[in-house]
């Protein structure tokens, strides 16, 4: 071995040791063998899953709870093509995601060398920068090219393309001495240069809309307070990390303001899922707070945005807003909700949200789940210091449940995913890997489908309804939960549940309880969940 074997891989990670990881993701292969052997001498934790796109997913639980860049490593090939969807979700959660990925030498790609691609833009449009390496050119040339990149990395998702040449096993080794400065390389951009727009320094009925909202980005429950006693209207969602007695929920109560002409309103946060309010605001003029674009013209008049970070920027409004009369407010009325009866999903996500999961972390998977956890919130459930989350960047079913695990897996702390059974079964694989952290709990709510899709207007009228859209079955989890060697549990009524729930909530072990619903019943109550 020369005295400089494979000195990309030994400087990339002197690099990441500045870099001050939260941990790195790997997953098997050659091609990355010199990536993965220099990485381990670094001190923070690393995992290494089998499957690239969980292992994606993984890595992005990781970086949303530690609020800290994870660095994730494959080989070469199609293995770099299935962390697409994570990064995905990363770039529009902007989550500090470094991807790299193990490449064959530039010669040898498109000549018949297997798991060779194409790799160079290989997440174009999805990432914030990227470094494509050369073993041709010097190593300082290579490292000016990582930093310049790792500048982005606040923002979102980074690339490093890493062509390796052989031999590849053995320990990097580079004898050089190199300075690395990375000095405030993370730190969040701010803008002074607030230009508080006349149109909404003249609203008369504003309303501020807090989306998703990481907890890690500063608490905020002061600041909703100090724009509410200027006469706004706020307004969020379980996912914005706030109590529905101190903001509400805008699904609940839009007739109560059908003789008011909102004139303004301003969002902040990442995404925001009600559909409904989305409709009703069209038009209305727009301000988006956000550190980085892209910035979501969700209504169809953005008229101003302020690039800054979440909470400078909610602190900027609030400084510059006038006092207006807030009685308007007032005239916002909430529906009553009924109390549900029967065994159902509602019935089941109320009991959850009711029991009282004191500083428990909860995830919710895309599609129905998340909704009910929006309708639960509102109706006054998860009145404790529980935190939400979901991966409402693309609002993809593909990753939640390895998210939900690698966001335990860092934190230690108590977590519950709520998940229906098509996201369950898709991400089966988050379980192959020997990091589900003990005690770890899903609930999957197995309505044998996809029962979102019988609420979307027309769609029961196609004849490709049972099968191209609900994809109804008739599987179960059980087998799968057993080959992940997870604990399993059941409920298909209110008796089944009371019987199993305290011992699946208590249990020390890793558990899945599965619970069987009707999806006629379901709709009936969901449609019902109000007084009339």
């Amino acid at each position: 071995m020369t005295k400089d074997f494979q000195p990309i891989s030994a400087v990339l990670s002197k690099i990441l040791e500045e870099l001050n990881l939260s941990a790195w993701v790997g997953s098997p292969g050659s091609r990355n063998a010199p990536l993965m052997e220099a990485f381990s001498s670094l001190e923070c934790p690393n995992a290494v899953i089998l499957d690239e796109r969980s292992a994606g997913y993984f890595a992005l639980g990781v970086s949303i709870k530690s609020q800290m860049p994870v660095a994730l490593v494959s080989t070469s090939g199609t293995a770099a093509l299935n962390y697409a969807p994570a990064v995905a979700e990363a770039f529009y959660q902007r989550i500090p995601l470094l991807v790299i990925t193990a490449d064959r030498p530039k010669k040898l790609i498109d000549n018949g060398h297997g798991q060779s691609v194409r790799q160079e833009k290989i997440y174009e449009g999805h990432i914030r920068a990227s470094a494509l390496l050369d073993p041709e050119i010097s190593i300082q040339e290579n490292i000016d090219r990582v930093t310049q990149a790792l500048y982005h990395l606040k923002n979102g998702p980074v690339h490093i393309n890493v062509p390796i040449k052989e031999p590849l096993y053995g320990k990097p080794i580079f004898n050089e001495n190199i300075s690395i400065k990375l000095d405030k390389i993370l730190e969040p951009g701010s803008n002074d240069n607030f230009f508080f727009p006349d149109w909404l320094g003249a609203a008369k009925y504003p309303l501020l809309i807090i989306g998703q909202w990481n907890p890690l980005w500063g608490e905020i429950n002061h600041l909703v307070e100090k724009i509410k006693s200027k006469g706004w209207l706020v307004t969020g969602e379980h996912l914005s990390q706030l109590s529905s007695t101190a903001v509400i929920n805008l699904d609940n109560g839009w007739r109560s303001l059908d003789d008011i002409v909102l004139d303004a309103v301003v969002t902040i946060g990442g995404a925001w899922v009600s559909k409904k309010s989305k409709f009703r605001l069209k038009g209305v003029r727009h301000m988006h707070i956000g550190p980085s674009s892209p910035h979501p013209d969700m209504f169809g008049n953005l008229k101003y945005v302020l690039e800054s970070s979440y909470k400078d920027g909610l602190e900027s409004l609030i400084k510059h807003t006038p006092v207006i009369d807030k009685t308007w407010t007032n005239k916002w009325v909430s529906k009553n909700v009924s109390k549900t009866e029967k065994w159902s999903d509602l019935w089941v996500h109320e009991a959850i949200s009711n029991f009282g999961l004191n500083n428990w972390d909860i995830h919710w998977a895309n599609s129905s789940s998340v909704r009910y956890g929006i309708h639960t919130w509102a109706a006054g459930g998860w009145a404790n210091n529980e935190k939400h989350y979901s991966n409402r960047g693309t609002s993809g079913i593909d990753g939640c449940t390895s998210t939900a695990v690698g966001s335990a897996w860092i934190s230690n702390k108590r977590t519950i995913l709520i998940t229906g059974d098509l996201a369950f079964f898709y991400d089966s694989n988050a379980f192959l890997n020997r990091e589900v952290p003990e005690g770890f709990k899903v609930v999957v709510i197995n309505n044998r489908g996809g029962d979102i899709f019988r609420r979307l207007p027309m769609a029961g009228d196609s004849e490709l309804y049972d099968t191209h859209y609900l994809w109804k079955h008739n599987h179960s989890v059980k087998k799968l939960v057993s080959y992940a060697g997870l604990e399993y549990f059941y409920a298909a009524s209110i008796d089944d549940w009371e019987n199993v729930w305290l011992d699946f909530i208590e249990s020390r072990k890793s558990s899945v309880l599965e619970v069987f619903t009707d999806s006629n019943i379901n709709d009936r109550m969901w449609n019902d969940r109000f007084q009339q």
